[in-house]
């Protein structure tokens, strides 16, 4: 079995503002890793690290200096994984709010040299790869994918990301609901996207070519928001999916995944002090433990 090594990114910095669909701005979130990382289910583990940090609360910041503080928090995360995550350990990055996947992917990109041999996957039900300028919400848990792939609105922001990872390399998974920004990017560029009527009316040919995908890069970073999952299934999100998918839709796609010999995965969004807390940590541990028990 590989050591894990758990990174708790306590962050709710990436939503600053009430969601476009609710009036909350999500406050718990950042205690998701402590509810996802419990002690019987690190037990299940037992070659496992577990470092830990703690990002601002988004109410404490001026506004006038909040994108500045965000890019440095953000860096300062990059590089506690970069220090702390041994040769022989698997990065795992449990939320916090999403934006942690930026400096998680980019602690994989100093690792591995360049963007090029990594493929990324997201389970999600948007796609989080707006503009500032186009973003509905100002949130940047909206917007994090956008600076790894193209410019960014954000100095603060575009100045952590050196080079762009294609959008080829990229594959979503989920029923995405997109803002007008991302629709318009996601047909121009053809972005990859597996919804639950593929995984249900053509699930051999979608299974090949998930694994052709995957197999085409020498490292791969899988990013998870509950939120991909049915409400039945993941209540306890900022946004609950009407029509998410279901975890028998995605145990195959996840064990493929677990197969991939250089694996680095994300797990966010989880947030105890909504209700169904029960139902969606078993859920996301259901998750953890398929695609991660090697």
């Amino acid at each position: 079995m590989k050591t894990l090594h758990f990174f708790k990114a306590k962050s709710r910095l990436g939503i600053p503002n009430p969601h476009k669909l609710r009036k909350d701005i999500d406050v718990g979130v950042e205690s998701g890793p402590d509810a996802v990382l419990t002690a019987d289910f690190l037990a299940k583990f037992p070659l496992h690290y577990i470092s830990e940090f703690k990002f601002s609360k988004p109410e404490e910041i001026n506004s006038s200096r909040f994108n500045k503080i965000l890019g440095k928090q953000l860096n300062d995360f990059k590089e506690l994984i970069s220090k702390r995550l041994k040769p022989d350990q698997v990065q795992v990055v449990i939320g916090g709010d999403h934006s942690v996947t930026l400096p998680s992917v980019l602690a994989v990109k100093d690792r591995i040299g360049s963007f090029k041999n990594l493929g990324y996957i997201q389970f999600d039900s948007h796609g989080d790869i707006n503009l500032k300028s186009s973003s509905p919400t100002g949130n940047f848990h909206g917007m994090y994918v956008r600076p790894l792939v193209d410019c960014f609105d954000i100095q603060d922001i575009e100045k952590l990301v050196s080079d762009k990872l294609s959008l080829e390399n990229i594959m979503y998974v989920g029923n995405l609901d997109l803002d007008r920004e991302e629709t318009n990017l996601f047909a121009k560029k053809k972005v990859k996207n597996i919804n639950r009527k593929a995984l249900l009316t053509d699930r051999n040919n979608v299974l090949k070519s998930f694994k052709n995908f995957i197999s085409s890069f020498q490292y791969l970073h899988v990013t998870f928001d509950i939120d991909v999952l049915d409400k039945t299934q993941a209540l306890a999100t900022g946004i609950p999916s009407e029509n998410g998918l279901r975890l028998k839709d995605i145990g195959e796609l996840l064990g493929i995944v677990g197969q991939h010999p250089n694996l680095s995965f994300d797990l966010a969004e989880v947030n105890p002090k909504k209700p169904g807390i029960e139902r969606t940590i078993k859920s996301a541990h259901k998750i953890l433990l398929t695609s991660l028990s090697f």
